[in-house]
């Protein structure tokens, strides 16, 4: 016993290979970002429903169709069902494997047992049943760890479908404040229509009792026209941003959304204006938690397992197999006790007899690692700058929209005191068309502005991959 004892430590020993040394490279550590904006209110942060920061139940009602019905979102579950089946089919490698197997078959044979010519010697029916089990013995964890590396692949799994929400959520929100700012463009363009309408009357007149030229019909027929081209444009984007809803949403809920968006066409000013908040200082862990980002830390944490199991097979393996069954002649002498059979047996596989492939493998399998390092530390750089660019771009949006608001606060001021200088007659009605349809200017330019940072922020709340929020 001894003697097979040191026979078999010996093997193990010389079956070794030498294990070649991985270097892998640096992972990045995001810094915290200084947004320059002093904010003393205490915010917290939140990845999940975003979009209830808004409190529009339309817009929740959207973004709830989405979730349910956009195919992305089904495709992203159904590659989650499958990694967690995955799961189980790695965890079952652990256990032991049990085939059951049965025979039946029929043979001539001649004398001394030997097969006979044709034609010629004793027929008999030989059967057999029984159990076959085999168990590898996880001496150096390789099983755990393909096992763990499937979890961690799980996981990035989720992640990504995470990322895929993020982004059509997102995508759900702007065209619906998309949606708003044409209905409200449509309104503006229609009483600039009714505005040009009537001072294209009063150009005609004047010029039939010679008080005006035809310039001023024909510049005023062409700013007309020019209005009708962008009512078209309005409606055409209107039944675009309508279509493209309906699709993110996979086409299933196409009569609600198109009444829950004619019973409302525009969202208070102050809501889009107020409900995000940006915080003083944005914190690196809120960059690590992306889901994009964590979805690398997943795939390096898998590919870390993996490279562990590369690894053993440096190692000899080792496994037992056992079987026990019935045989005999004819099938009513199978099941008697005297034709009962079974073993059981050792097997060690020696990995020196394929070192070069093993070792190759394992290379191979460490420079994946450092793809994926070098794949994560990549989508931290864009990150960072992403969240800097777009948090520049919502500063001067934000201070663009407040110029646009002084001036349209300014413009309005002036057309009332011309109201009111037309209520006394000190100028005429085609003077106060004017001045109206030029505040009218600068009511859409207003409006668009407001949309534009309305768009802005969500462009940076899907860089963020959430949304700050007052603590309650």
């Amino acid at each position: 016993m001894k003697k097979f004892f040191f026979t078999f430590i010996f093997l193990a020993f010389i079956g070794c290979s030498p294990i070649p040394k991985i270097k892998t490279e640096k992972i990045i550590k995001p810094d915290s970002i200084q947004t320059n904006i002093p904010n003393d209110r205490t915010l917290i942060f939140s990845c999940k429903e975003w979009w209830k920061i808004y409190k529009d139940p339309i817009l929740d009602r959207l973004v709830t169709f989405a979730l349910e019905e956009n195919e992305d979102l089904k495709i992203a579950k159904l590659n989650i069902s499958k990694s967690d089946e995955a799961i189980k089919l790695a965890d079952s490698a652990l256990g032991v494997s049990i085939d059951s197997s049965s025979d039946l078959k029929r043979e001539r044979l001649g004398k001394n047992g030997m097969t006979p010519p044709p034609f010629g010697g004793k027929i008999i029916t030989i059967g057999s049943l029984g159990l076959q089990g085999d168990y590898n013995i996880d001496i150096f964890n390789k099983l755990h760890s393909l096992a763990d590396e499937q979890k961690y692949r799980c996981e990035a799994v989720k992640l990504n479908s995470d990322w895929i929400e993020l982004n059509i959520t997102n995508r759900v929100a702007k065209l619906y404040f998309y949606w708003n700012y044409l209905q409200q463009e449509k309104k503006i363009l229609l009483s600039q229509k009714d505005i040009l309408t009537e001072i294209v009357s009063f150009n005609k007149k004047n010029v039939q009792i010679g008080n005006g030229i035809n310039s001023d019909i024909w510049q005023s027929e062409n700013e007309l026209r020019n209005i009708d081209s962008a009512l078209k444009d309005n409606s055409l984007n209107l039944q675009l941003t309508l279509n493209n809803l309906n699709i993110l949403t996979g086409n299933k809920h196409n009569k609600e959304i198109a009444e829950l968006l004619n019973g409302k066409y525009s969202m208070a000013d102050v809501v889009l204006k107020e409900r995000i908040s940006i915080p003083s200082t944005i914190s690196s862990d809120i960059i690590i938690n992306r889901p994009d980002i964590k979805y690398y830390i997943m795939l390096i944490k898998g590919q870390e397992k993996h490279l562990e199991a590369e690894k053993t097979n440096f190692y000899p393996q080792f496994s037992l197999t056992g079987q026990i069954g019935f045989e005999g002649i004819t099938m009513e002498k199978i099941l008697r006790r005297d034709s009962l059979l079974g073993f059981i047996s050792p097997s060690i596989y020696l990995p020196i007899f394929h070192s070069g492939a093993i070792t190759s493998k394992y290379k191979m399998a460490g420079e994946d690692l450092n793809i994926f390092i070098e794949e994560y530390n990549n989508a931290v750089i864009t990150a960072l700058n992403n969240i800097e660019s777009e948090l520049y771009k919502t500063k001067i949006s934000c201070e663009n929209l407040k110029t646009s608001d002084v001036n349209l606060s300014v413009q309005t001021k002036i057309l009332k005191e011309n109201r009111e200088r037309l209520t006394i007659g000190s100028i005429s009605k085609l003077d106060y068309l004017l001045k109206e349809l030029d505040w009218n200017n600068y009511k859409l330019s207003n409006k668009k502005e407001l949309f534009n940072f309305s768009t802005q922020q969500l462009t940076l709340l899907n860089s963020l991959g959430g949304a700050y929020n007052i603590e309650k």
